[in-house]
């Protein structure tokens, strides 16, 4: 079946050439993109979303759009996932990027969006059956900076840090800044659970500004559970925890099962993924 993406309002065949050779993005990274699930027709913690989103490109000097400052954005991309038969679980990416001009210095702060949506296996968040095996990415550490948190297409450590779990046959890898604690992984935010508290890294630390880090902790609240997040990690913790899992907006959550010599429970893990299914369960 012909998939479609949408560009600037406007319906392209996702399998021919679609962006010019300028593009900002390719050229310079300069682009910003937000990762989405979809449970039908409906956008997962879409507001808030949005609402990083607009941050970011504030903090970049970004022209909003008027179709995602207006927020039709949400209507084209329900658009976008019946045009490509994604009405049960789906992926959404919205990607927004400077236009052309300028080199280092942009000509002008205008910006195009570009949505594209992908079929998942569920249209709920599912516990991997497996544990993943994970490790730290040694080679490259993570600045930290006020860019640090932002969901930017500038992600060469992140594909380092991919090819290293390939070459090491990991399911996962953990990053560290330049103070060598523990900050995320390639994808997701990291959480571990001590003596009945969770912990996850703080943002001062350069993490992602996850948004399922955000609605991890407003489970863990609704739990009557402890949080912290606003004390380093380091490794050292997390070969003491009693559990670890990762968080993204696609996922949701997947429990570690080890690291190193290290081995993980997932009874908290569990807990945590019923309160979020719970919320997002369409009515």
């Amino acid at each position: 079946m012909q998939q479609y993406i949408n560009l600037n309002g406007t319906y392209r065949k996702a399998d021919e050439p679609n962006l010019n050779h300028g593009n900002r993005g390719f050229q310079y990274g300069d682009a910003l993109f937000e990762t989405m699930h979809a449970n039908g027709k409906v956008i997962q913690f879409f507001d808030q979303h949005m609402e990083r989103l607009t941050k970011a490109m504030g903090m970049l000097k970004m022209e909003i759009p008027l179709n995602i400052s207006g927020k039709t954005i949400e209507k084209e991309i329900g658009r976008l996932l019946h045009k490509n038969r994604h009405l049960k679980g789906a992926r959404v990416r919205l990607t927004v990027f400077r236009n052309p001009g300028g080199g280092y210095t942009p000509e002008n702060n205008a910006c195009s969006y570009l949505i594209e949506t992908s079929p998942l296996q569920h249209d709920t968040y599912r516990l991997n059956d497996k544990g993943l095996f994970i490790d730290v990415f040694p080679a490259l550490k993570k600045p930290i900076h006020p860019l640090s948190n932002l969901k930017t297409t500038n992600d060469l450590i992140y594909v380092m840090a991919g090819l290293y779990k390939k070459e090491q046959g990991l399911d996962e890898c953990l990053l560290m800044n330049e103070r060598d604690e523990i900050i995320e992984s390639v994808s997701s935010n990291v959480f571990m659970v001590y003596d009945g508290v969770l912990v996850t890294p703080p943002l001062a630390s350069g993490c992602l500004e996850g948004i399922m880090r955000e609605q991890i902790m407003d489970c863990a609240y609704a739990l009557k559970m402890k949080v912290s997040d606003h004390l380093p990690l380091r490794l050292t913790n997390l070969m003491e925890a009693e559990e670890v899992f990762l968080t993204n907006a696609v996922k949701g959550i997947q429990w570690v099962g080890g690291i190193r010599q290290k081995r993980y429970f997932k009874q908290t893990t569990r807990k945590l993924l019923s309160v979020l299914n719970e919320r997002t369960a369409l009515d």
